[in-house]
């Protein structure tokens, strides 16, 4: 079988020129499992920081839908809700952490 290349996203347009501009976070899909890479410090304990940032994150991807031409924006953010409401409370098994460095460019 044929080796698939690791596909790393571009930073987002703006970053280079940013005065200040910090990677909050990377996911990944590896074997059919979530991997996921975040700056747990980034906001301190203001964990809905994190819950505003997860809401923005979904305007982006319904905005990526809409471009794309799969459905309409005002659809995709209204599955990206539904979805994340019925899944928000469900157990996905055994979630592993650890506190990693970071790399700076």
């Amino acid at each position: 079988m044929e080796e698939e290349l690791l596909l790393e996203l571009d930073p987002p347009d703006g970053v280079e020129e940013a005065e200040s501009a910090v990677e909050v976070l990377r996911a990944w899909i590896g074997d059919g499992a979530l991997l996921v890479s975040l700056n747990s410090s980034a906001f301190g304990d203001q964990v809905e920081d994190w819950g505003r940032l997860l809401a923005e994150i979904g305007h982006h991807v319904a905005k990526a839908a809409s471009l794309n031409g799969y459905m309409q924006e005002g659809e995709a953010k209204a599955a990206l809700r539904d979805a994340f409401t019925s899944s928000y409370d469900t157990d996905f098994g055994d979630t592993s952490g650890r506190i990693k460095g970071q790399t700076k460019h």
